[in-house]
């Protein structure tokens, strides 16, 4: 078995996910931690939450990998009275490197929205976006296998992402649905481009009451599923990570979180 340097798991994760596929505003890569050091024990979440710190620091993980970021604008004062902070503190504390995979995963090939457009088993799935050769982008188009009544839809979209409920917004609804856009995460800006390729059902997440407004009067209907069905990604890449660890012979245990880090419940 071969150790591995966090500089080393950093730079397969790239070479998987390339920064470069980034938007520009994102924050991907390396957030805490020694390129340097030996790793023996990754963790893969969804996001970087105090819960899942000390889920980590339990179970003696010496690495996080995550979707969301976990700092997204510069950091004033260190103050560990701020739980945000302290969270921050308790990592370093514990030693444990966090490297994130965001937009750059959400446009990469077999990414995470190539991930939810096969978990609603989509046939004929393409990017959103027209793109020219060798780009990439975010969201996916595809058709679902059959055509579904409305509440056939709402009961199959609730199963596949393990929601209680649905935030949904449509003005005149269809007989049936079956070409499906998805956009994991908040992508109600891809809505002209939805329209563009006459979806039936727009899934995405983090609709706000005036987009709502606008995506009413498009012929399409929206489901706001929420940003958590993004969890799909922790066990997926555990898995993927796993199957290359083993191919490559290092040392290294990958195990996934199993803490929900999403904040909303639904009475």
């Amino acid at each position: 078995m071969t150790n591995l340097l966090f500089k080393d798991l950093m730079a397969y994760l790239n070479q998987k996910y390339p920064a470069a596929y980034a938007e520009e505003w994102d924050k991907v890569g390396l957030h805490f931690g020694d390129p340097e050091q030996v790793i023996k024990k990754a963790m893969v979440a969804l996001d970087m939450r105090p819960q899942v710190v000390e889920e980590a620091i339990d179970e003696k993980v010496d690495t996080l990998i995550l979707h969301h970021p976990p700092i997204f604008k510069a950091i004033d004062r260190f103050d560990g009275s701020n739980p945000q902070i302290k969270m921050y503190q308790k990592a370093i504390q514990a030693g444990i490197n966090v490297f994130a995979m965001h937009t750059n995963y959400d446009a990469a090939p077999g990414g995470m929205n190539d991930i939810l457009a096969q978990a609603l088993r989509l046939e004929e799935i393409q990017p959103l976006v027209e793109l020219e050769e060798g780009q990439v982008a975010i969201g996916r188009v595809g058709n679902l296998p059959q055509a579904l009544t409305r509440h056939e839809l709402f009961a199959y979209v609730k199963q596949v992402f393990k929601r209680s409920a649905l935030t949904v917004v449509e003005k005149v609804p269809h007989a049936t649905y079956q070409k499906v856009a998805i956009v994991g995460g908040a992508g109600a800006s891809f809505m002209d481009q939805v329209e563009k390729v006459q979806a039936d059902v727009f899934i995405t997440g983090d609709i706000s009451f005036h987009t709502g407004h606008d995506l009413y009067e498009k012929a399409f209907m929206t489901i706001d599923a929420g940003h958590y069905i993004e969890h799909l990604f922790i066990d997926v890449e555990v898995a993927r990570i796993k199957e290359d660890v083993a191919r490559k012979g290092w040392n290294l245990e990958v195990i996934a979180s199993t803490v929900s880090t999403d904040p909303f419940t639904y009475e």
